[in-house]
């Protein structure tokens, strides 16, 4: 078999110049893809109640249990894009409500953008251009392992002639091993937010003493604002769920007005990450198809949009709805405890505490079959392709099945 170039589905990145010859996938070093092409292929042992059984058989057993459900909820969302697609025409059907699991660091990221406008980047842009980046909250790499080599230390960048100055500001648990040759700025985490209130003043000019009881570091948050007011090209990066819950969305809002003051003089971009999983591809599908990023209900016939009545976690703690529909193939997380029936469409290395009503498993897209997913950055979906054969169904094929069982709409 001659070697190919392939994308790689195992985090926001979807770095596409893995190979893939005789002796396996090639890498490139990156430990998280490395455990991803090893994930194994599984039997296709689907199950109802526990009990082993065939694919049609759980199909059906789904189909029933969405048929008799009042307010159904589908989420996880770990999938490729077309299965995807497939799960919302499924909802649509079944009259679910649909979010992404723990969506709020993301919806927090969109609802600023909804208000505010941004001024975000490309992987591209940041990788060819910038000159000085700041990473904010916490240090990317554990999520996103070959950031550094991709977007900060790329050896044919075609703007700049050197690497860029790399700082992180954030508290010391999350810090980077090594930001050389830039620093760090240690926080504490309930204090982030006042520090990038202490940065905008100082960008602004303001002359500020004091802050916080004296706890800021207000020399090095001074360097740091001189630092991006003279770069041709600074970029400040982030991810919402490294922020204070409480904190998350005013600090995304300070982020933008940053990036507005930075922009007077000089150029400064945004990129906040959060893109893992597919997270990206999920909340652009259901923008493509309903209108609405997350968070949308089919119940009364058409997509309708409510950022807090459907939360996802929210639904389920309060007891709102009646059947579970989880799904996770890129990632290995369980469906979360419910007292609801529950239907599992998952990877086959995914371990469940207890037995669903229904578990189906599923093959991963980008090993056990083709599929597309979305970078982090928004911008660019990229091609999967099956790296080994495999028995296992892709969650369209499934999807499509139990829409099928359903029959007409009403």
């Amino acid at each position: 078999m001659p070697a190919r170039v392939i994308a790689c589905p195992f985090c926001g990145l979807v770095c596409d110049d893995l190979i893939v010859g005789e002796g396996g996938v090639d890498t490139r070093g990156c430990a998280k893809a490395a455990a991803g092409f090893a994930r194994p292929s599984g039997s296709g042992e689907h199950r109802i109640g526990g009990r082993a059984v065939s694919l049609e058989k759980a199909v059906a057993a789904a189909a029933e249990i969405l048929s008799a459900a009042r307010l159904p909820l589908v989420t996880g969302l770990s999938a490729d894009l077309a299965g995807l697609r497939a799960l919302l025409a499924l909802a649509d059907r079944a009259g679910a409500i649909v979010d992404r699991w723990r969506s709020s660091a993301q919806l927090g990221n969109v609802a600023v953008m909804q208000r505010t406008g941004g001024l975000t980047a490309t992987f591209g842009e940041i990788a060819n251009r910038a000159d000085a980046v700041l990473l904010l909250g916490r240090d990317p790499t554990p999520e996103y392992p070959r950031l550094v080599e991709r977007l900060l230390r790329n050896r044919t960048a075609l703007y700049r002639n050197a690497p860029p100055w790399v700082g992180y500001l954030g508290p010391a648990a999350g810090a980077p091993a090594d930001t050389s040759p830039g620093a760090k700025i240690l926080v504490d985490a309930p204090l982030l937010l006042e520090a990038l209130g202490a940065l905008a003043a100082l960008i602004r000019g303001r002359r500020i003493t004091g802050g916080a009881g004296g706890e800021l570091p207000l020399e090095a948050l001074r360097e740091l604002a001189q630092r991006l007011g003279v770069a041709r090209y600074g970029a400040i990066v982030w991810d919402t769920a490294a922020f204070p819950a409480g904190d998350a969305a005013l600090s995304v809002e300070m982020l933008v007005h940053i990036l507005r003051m930075l922009n007077r003089e000089t150029r400064c971009v945004g990129l906040p990450l959060g893109g893992s999983d597919n997270a990206q591809g999920a909340a652009q599908a259901m923008l493509w198809q309903t209108g609405w990023p997350m968070r949308v209900s089919f119940a009364a016939g058409t997509p309708e949009h409510d950022p807090w009545r459907l939360d996802a976690e929210r639904l389920l703690e309060a007891g709102e709805t009646d059947a579970l529909l989880w799904v996770a193939v890129l990632s290995l997380s369980p469906p979360p405890a419910a007292t609801v029936p529950t239907i599992a469409l998952v990877a086959p290395d995914v371990v469940l505490p207890k037995a669903s009503a229904v578990e189906i498993r599923i093959g991963i897209p980008g090993i056990d079959h083709a599929g597309a997913v979305t970078r982090a950055d928004g911008v660019i979906t990229l091609p999967l392709a099956a790296s080994r054969a495999s028995p296992l169904p892709s969650v369209a094929a499934v999807s499509a099945a139990i829409l099928d069982r359903l029959g007409p709409a009403s």
